[in-house]
C-alpha cells in the first residue's frame, strides 16, 4: 500500500515540502481527534473549522493556504485509495493568499468609536490660554468631518485633498468625488447628521481657517492645518500623518487610515450588490472591488451550520 509521503514523492514534491505537509496533516488529524472525527468522515465543516482555529491563532491568510494546500493532498491521496467517496476541502478557497497581506478588519462600531471618540476641545480646556489654541481647536474640528467621509464614504485621503466646496451639494444630500487615472468619479449620499456637521464646518470653521491661508483664493473644502510660520505653509492638507497618530492612540486595532477604507467596503459588500459597491468606492474594474470578499469563516461556518447541519 502506498504510503502519504510515497504519493507526495509521486507529485514531485521536494524533501522539505514533504516534510512540512506531513507535519501539516499531523496536526490537522491531532485537531480532529479532540473533535473526536475520524480523518475519512470529515466534511467541509470540519475543515472550515480548522482554518478558523489558525485565523483565531494570528496565522496570515497564505500560511493558512499552505496548510489547506497539505489537506487537499492528503485528501487526493484518500480518494485514490478509496477510502472516501468525496473531497471535503478541494472548494475551498482562502483569498488574499497570493502573498498580499489583508489589514484586520475593524467592526462597525469600532468604526463608530473612532469617530465619536475623537474629541474636538472646548473653551474650557486648561489650554485654551495658549496662543496655538485656537488653531488647534479649528484643526480638530475639520479632521472630525473629514473622519466622517472616511468612515461613512470610504473615500481615500487622495479623494479628500480634492474635494472642492463647489461639490458639496447640501441641499440634495450628496457630495461629489473626483476621478482620477486610478477610481471613477462618483456622487455618494451624505448621511443626516453628515449634512449639519458639513453646514457648521462650511460656515463657520473654514471661515476662520481661510484666515490663516497664503492664497486669496481657495476653492477647496477642506484647507489645511494653520501654522505660524510661512516656511512651512502653504495648500497641501498636511493632516494625515498625525490625524492617523491620534486615532491610534485612542483605538490600538487601528493601524493605518487605508484600514477605514478596506472595512467599510468590506461591511458594504455584506449590504449591497457588488456592482453597487464598485460605483461606491470608485473603483474603475469590478475585480478590484472582488478582492475585498475576504476570507471570512466566521460567517462561512454558519452558513454550512444552516444549509448543512449536522446531526
Amino acid at each position: 500500500m502506498t504510503s502519504f509521503k510515497q504519493y507526495l514523492q509521486s507529485q514531485d514534491k521536494s524533501k522539505s515540502t514533504i516534510e512540512a505537509y506531513q507535519r501539516y496533516v499531523l496536526e490537522f488529524i491531532s485537531f480532529l481527534d479532540g473533535d473526536n472525527t475520524e480523518a475519512e468522515n470529515v466534511t467541509t465543516k470540519e475543515v472550515m473549522r480548522f482554518l478558523n482555529v489558525l485565523q483565531n491563532k494570528g496565522i496570515e491568510n497564505k500560511t493558512r493556504a499552505m496548510r489547506l494546500g497539505a489537506i487537499n493532498h492528503f485528501y487526493d491521496y484518500q480518494l485514490q485509495l478509496e477510502y472516501i467517496a468525496e473531497h471535503p476541502s478541494k472548494h475551498i478557497k482562502i483569498r488574499g493568499a497570493n502573498g498580499t497581506k489583508l489589514t484586520p478588519i475593524l467592526s462597525k462600531v469600532e468604526l463608530e468609536n473612532i469617530y465619536t471618540k475623537y474629541v474636538i476641545p472646548t473653551d474650557t480646556d486648561p489650554r485654551a490660554n495658549r496662543n496655538w489654541f485656537t488653531t488647534y481647536k479649528l484643526s480638530k474640528q475639520r479632521n472630525k468631518v473629514i473622519l466622517s467621509l472616511l468612515i461613512n464614504q470610504a473615500l481615500t485621503t487622495a479623494e479628500i485633498n480634492k474635494i472642492e466646496v463647489s461639490d458639496l451639494k447640501l441641499r440634495d444630500g450628496e457630495i461629489y468625488i473626483h476621478g482620477s487615472r486610478k477610481s471613477n468619479e462618483r456622487t455618494l449620499k451624505l448621511k443626516s447628521n453628515q449634512i449639519m456637521d458639513l453646514m457648521e464646518y462650511l460656515y463657520n470653521t473654514r471661515k476662520e481657517l481661510i484666515k490663516y491661508q497664503a492664497n486669496e483664493k481657495i476653492d477647496l473644502l477642506f484647507l489645511p492645518t494653520p501654522v505660524v510660520s510661512k516656511k512651512s505653509a502653504g495648500n497641501s492638507l498636511n493632516i494625515w500623518k498625525r490625524l492617523a497618530e491620534e486615532i491610534k492612540e485612542e483605538h490600538p486595532k487601528f493601524i493605518r487610515l487605508r484600514q477605514i477604507r478596506t472595512s467599510v467596503i468590506t461591511h458594504w459588500l455584506k449590504q449591497y450588490n457588488l456592482r453597487e459597491v464598485q460605483y461606491m468606492a470608485g473603483h474603475r474594474y469590478v475585480s478590484t472591488t472582488e478582492r475585498y470578499f475576504l476570507n471570512q469563516t466566521d460567517d462561512l461556518l454558519k452558513d454550512i451550520d444552516q444549509f448543512h447541519p449536522l446531526g
